[in-house]
């Protein structure tokens, strides 16, 4: 059985990734975010690029092209307009594909408005991490599949119920 999302990912190209290469673009992903300018990752991305989450697989929100991937950014940082990302470990690599994983950790406060579905910032500060692969054809990025704790972060930034009285 075919899942909904692997009928979606655009395939990367074959063959060895560049491991100097998947750093420095990967530097200029997490640069791109950290100047909470969207415009910054349309270079970085194909124009049939898939964008998965926890967050985009529980709205069911199809994030695809430069454009998906302007309006990702632009809906995260509204709710988060602090929010900083820092590389925590070495990126990991597999043979005779282009692929390349690395792990994260973000940092901020929800002071913006998560719109959809309109819920105001509480001001409550965060921090979470998660892991990101990415697909590469030629120098930009096809695919982008996340791992994070979604439930953990909706805790921390009061939106959520924790079950503690």
């Amino acid at each position: 059985m075919t899942s909904p999302i692997s009928r979606l990912v655009p395939v990367a190209e074959t063959g060895d990734l560049d491991r100097d290469f998947a750093v420095a673009w990967y530097q200029s992903w997490i640069d791109g975010w950290n100047s909470h300018d969207p415009e910054r990752l349309r270079p970085l991305v194909t124009d049939d690029f898939v964008l998965s989450s926890p967050t985009t697989r529980h709205t069911r929100w199809d994030v695809t092209g430069s454009d998906g991937a302007v309006a990702y950014m632009r809906y995260v940082v509204d709710a988060y307009p602090d929010l900083i990302w820092e590389v925590v470990g070495p990126p990991m690599y597999t043979d005779g594909h282009r692929l390349a994983a690395f792990s994260w950790t973000g940092t901020g406060h929800f002071s913006g408005v998560l719109n959809p579905p309109g819920i105001s910032g509480t001001g409550r500060p965060f921090e979470f991490s998660g892991l990101e692969l990415f697909g590469f054809r030629g120098q930009q990025a096809c695919y982008l599949f996340a791992c994070y704790d979604l439930t953990g972060l909706t805790k921390q930034i009061g939106i959520y119920p924790t079950g503690r009285g």
